[in-house]
């Protein structure tokens, strides 16, 4: 803690200057609020103006004023989600009050106010809730509320899991273009088929993102999450920092009332179905307890509040691998025999394993009313996490050996300011100082690593041995005015990345070998070892701006115009690509209350991965290369290592290195939509949407150091270096001899940017908001993707032949439904201080039940051969069998539902104890996520080719106790 402070404290000064910059970028108001507006008219119909607005935040007493315009029309901009009462004075008027007016973060909630003569009645109060239809949303956004956060089933407590309700969007492919795929998490899910690691997370109006890799960095519990907005399709120019989908979190505040929950999740393996896929005839063991709560209330009375949850989870059980007992027996025969002393793995374990995993999760914010126009927030979050045994390199045919532990810290503070300049003008000022460090380390520390292919993977994998730190200092800074029919927001977005990493991929040498054969007799057919001092510092620096009108040309017609500028500053040596305008474009029509039609277009900028930009520094002959060999020189270095990890380069092998692109350029996505809502009844509608998207300048490697290729024939075989006996998948294809384009080097990895995607979806969907203890949504999508690479590590066979490539993307899911709800039961409930009579009320009664039903198409999978069977030097690999394309094998389909059943009963007057079941994949479907790639050298495939070798989890049930206060 002591040396995260003093090094935030050098950068502290720099960013706030930052504030004060003139405001050029990413607005946040939409990340962190929703707004109000409506229409004053009287009995006839007629406009109301000067009507005196004002809103209230009842748990807070905090208070919003405006006045109607002209025409009746008031907007109240920049309010914060929650739930509020209206009240509308106007003279000669009886007053209005709505208690029930919800504000949704990203969202502006429509109301028409109907003011009657006050010879009538001197105030008029309502209760029903506004239409939940936005008829000025352009954009294409799911809203998850409270209620649905806090009841529906989720195994893990990850509240983005809730991310997959929204349409459209599905999870990412577990299993990539390689077995041995990196170690570096992406989002895990993936909007219009781009990549996992474009996607943006928001909390509180600041980025939540590890900019190495693209995955989430402070994990928040549950608790402390007040609701949270996914966009598909964020057409204002205020959405930005990826080409992908935008997720805004909004966290819980306190209130005048203190309140809070305890909580205790348990799991024993005892109750789980047995894993589908497993060759073991017991469950494997898991004691599984989470424990945590909240507390929230005022500090000073309607003015300073706090808001505090916090979880600790501790899990310990035994995982398994999918080895066949016969390849672990022959492998084992050869290990523990002194043929290759120098292999530090002497024993499979084809048995169950210990694994086990420990998070602390906490957050604690604070909320003060500094005066009637300004307020201030801050809010600290904290992430502790530890998996040991099981936390990547997890396909079933991996050894304990050869799979890795992975210690993740991350902490973060945040600063914002929003000022109430006047009722038409709000300006929000947000500072963020945070820092990730993440240590992965492989069982096997010493190496080498071996991979059989199609058989088994054991030692130290090629890659996940890393030691990385990440800190971001972040401002910004956004302005909103309101002026007529005109809502214009303009802001500035500063964020700064100092990354220190060592990745040790292939420190440890990897053997490749063509099969179990090759193993036994010593025979790789392909070596990797890096060399060098594996360690990089740098910065980047974001810049972005943006500046949009959100114009309501007439009461049913609005139009979204505007323009996005981002640039990310590189380290020196890297290509900079500075003309990244990105317009933007939308339309949202109500030719009735009933129906709203929306169309919009733009372009999306993205951020560069920055474990590639760490690999270009790193491995750059300088600090550090690899050395890649095959055939009789890699057995000739097996055997003169005794199996084990050589000391010293080949002097024989010029390095391999990475460099970029000096044509590199920031990818980017073009997205259009259409879509039609209809408001069935006051609380459903029904939606159909059509979404475009296309991937442009997305990042892949390629080696161009090569000559060009040529066709591999049993008379050229020797010259080319694949020996005078070459497999028959080596046969008839192209491959690349030992001659480079530039001699001094093997292989060059060019990290470049000319992969391209194409993405086309029509998903329908209803919803029904929360009303009489009932809410549910559901929807299908039917969509198809296709790309020429998935990953920026990918690389594509044929060099000089990309277009052989495209093809189904990693990412497609054709076919995907889900439902999810939250349901009471109708018996017994407790309204006004009534306890439930008879036995029926008494034994069913305040029952909430909450299902998630998920069923999609398999996923893609790319079949390969298990070696480099082209001589591309690619890693991972890429060299298929002859006649498959890539992507060509698929899962089986997928179906998985969760049910949640909770029972409480009420204490006192505001407090509730519950007891809680929870059911996952309650159906016990195997949901299989992996399967053996490997064909194998010859004409026919191996007999495990395409077998399922990894699966989603078996029916596992969940309790819990919760007492709320």
């Amino acid at each position: 803690m002591l040396r995260f402070g003093v090094v935030f404290r050098r950068r502290a000064a720099a960013v706030a200057l930052s504030l004060f910059l003139p405001t050029l970028a990413t607005g946040q108001t939409s990340r962190t609020s929703g707004s109000v507006q409506g229409t004053v008219v009287d009995q006839t119909g007629s406009a109301v103006p000067a009507a005196r607005i004002q809103l209230t935040n009842p748990a807070t007493n905090q208070v919003r004023t405006a006045a109607s315009g002209p025409t009746g029309d008031f907007l109240l901009n920049g309010v914060p989600a929650g739930s509020y009462t209206l009240r509308v004075e106007s003279t000669g008027f009886a007053s209005f009050e709505n208690k029930s007016v919800e504000v949704n973060v990203g969202s502006s909630t429509p109301l028409v106010v109907r003011l009657a003569p006050a010879t009538v009645q001197q105030q008029v109060t309502v209760s029903e809730e506004p239409p939940p239809m936005d008829v000025t949303q352009t954009t294409v956004a799911t809203t998850i509320g409270p209620e649905r956060i806090e009841e529906s089933p989720v195994v893990t407590r990850n509240y983005l899991n809730f991310v997959l309700l929204a349409p459209g969007l599905s999870q990412s492919n577990d299993q990539s273009n390689a077995a041995s795929q990196s170690m570096l998490a992406g989002s895990d899910f993936t909007f219009a088929g781009l990549r996992p690691r474009s996607n943006s997370l928001y909390i509180d109006g600041v980025e939540n993102n590890d900019e190495f890799g693209g995955a989430v960095r402070i994990e928040l519990s549950p608790e402390t999450i007040h609701e949270f907005q996914v966009v598909n399709n964020g057409i204002s120019a205020e959405s930005g920092g990826g080409m992908g989908g935008s997720i805004n979190v909004v966290t819980k505040s306190g209130a005048n009332i203190h309140h809070g929950d305890a909580f205790l999740f348990v799991q024993n393996g005892a109750l789980n179905a047995r894993e589908p896929l497993t060759i073991e005839t017991t469950k494997p063991g898991l004691d599984r307890e989470r424990v945590g709560g909240a507390l929230g209330g005022p500090i000073i009375h309607n003015r300073t509040f706090y808001y505090f949850a916090g979880e600790q989870e501790r899990s310990r059980g035994d995982d398994s691998s999918l080895i066949a007992p016969s390849v672990a027996a022959a492998v084992n025969g050869l290990l523990q025999s002194d043929t290759f002393p120098r292999l530090t793995v002497r024993a499979l374990n084809p048995d169950m394993f210990p694994v086990e995993r420990a998070e602390t999760e906490a957050s604690a914010r604070l909320d003060h009313q500094i005066n009637a126009q300004n307020s201030l927030l801050l809010k600290y979050g904290y992430t502790n996490n530890r998996e040991v045994g099981d936390a990547f390199n997890v396909n079933g045919l991996v050894d304990p050996s050869g799979r890795g532990s992975s210690f993740t810290r991350d902490q973060g503070l945040t600063a914002g300011v929003t000022s109430v300049l006047n009722p038409n003008v709000v300006n929000s000022t947000s500072l963020q100082l945070s820092r990730r460090r993440q240590v992965l380390r492989t069982a096997d520390q010493t190496g080498p690593g071996i991979e059989i292919a199609g058989d088994v993977e054991f030692g130290r994998a090629f890659s996940g041995n890393d030691d990385r730190t990440e800190n971001h200092y972040q401002s910004v800074d956004t302005t909103t005015i309101l002026r007529g029919r005109h809502l214009l927001k303009f802001g500035a977005d500063l964020d700064h990345i100092r990354e220190s990493a060592a990745v040790d991929d292939g420190f440890g040498a990897l053997y490749i070998f063509s099969n179990l054969a090759a193993f036994l007799s010593g025979t790789p057919d392909e070596y990797l070892q890096a060399f060098g001092t594996p360690r990089a510092r740098f910065g980047t620096t974001r810049y972005a701006g943006f500046v949009q009108d959100h114009w309501t040309f007439l009461k049913r017609f609005t139009v979204d115009l505007g323009v996005r500028y981002d640039f990310e500053h590189l380290p020196a040596g890297i290509q900079q690509d500075t003309n990244n305008f990105a317009p933007r474009a939308g339309v949202a029509f109500s030719p009735s209350d009933e129906w709203v039609l929306r169309g919009g277009f733009g372009i999306f900028y993205d951020r560069y991965i920055l474990a590639a930009v760490n690999r270009t520094l790193e491995m750059n002959d300088a600090d550090a290369f690899l050395q890649v060999a095959y055939g009789p020189l890699a057995k000739q270095i097996f055997n003169a290592a005794l199996g084990g990890t050589p000391t010293s380069p080949v002097a024989s092998i010029s390095p391999s290195i990475f460099t970029s692109s000096p044509n590199l350029r920031t990818p980017y996505s073009e997205i259009a939509s259409a879509s039609v809502e209809r408001l069935i009844t006051n609380n459903l509608t029904a939606s159909a949407t059509y979404l475009f998207a296309r991937g442009v300048k997305l990042p892949r490697t390629v080696n161009v150091n090569l000559s060009s290729s040529t066709v591999l024939r049993s008379a050229n075989a020797s010259a080319l270096g694949f020996g005078s006996t070459p497999f028959p998948q080596e046969l008839g294809r192209e491959v690349f001899g030992p001659n480079r384009l530039n001699p001094a080097f093997n292989n060059v990895y060019e990290w470049q940017h000319e992969s391209s995607s194409t993405y086309d979806g029509l998903s329908l969907s209803v919803n029904r908001r929360l009303a009489n203890e009932i809410e549910f949504s559901g929807s299908y999508t039917l969509s198809n993707a296709i790309d020429d690479a998935s990953d920026f590590n990918e690389q594509p066979q044929n060099p000089y032949s990309v277009r052989a490539e495209r093809a189904l993307s990693a990412n497609d899911q054709r076919h995907r439904f889900v439902f999810s709800g939250t349901f009471d039961l109708p018996f017994g409930d407790e309204e006004e201080g009534r306890k439930p009579t008879g036995l029926m009320a008494k034994v069913f009664g305040n029952i909430e039940t909450a299902p998630i039903l998920t069923v999609g198409s398999g996923r893609p999978i790319n079949p390969l051969i298990g070696f480099d069977a082209n001589h591309n030097g690619a890693f991972p690999l890429s060299s298929r069998p002859l006649g498959f394309s890539r992507n060509a094998l698929h899962t089986s389909n997928q179906v998985k539902f969760d049910l949640r059943v909770l029972k409480y009963f009420k204490i006192g007057e505001h407090g509730k104890l519950d007891f809680v079941a929870e059911s996952f994949n309650l159906l016990n479907h195997t949901n299989v996520v992996g399967l053996n790639q490997f064909f194998g050298p010859g004409i026919a495939p191996f007999p495990t080719f395409s077998q399922s070798v990894r699966a989603g989890i078996a029916r596992q049930l969940q309790f819990s106790i919760d007492f709320e206060f």
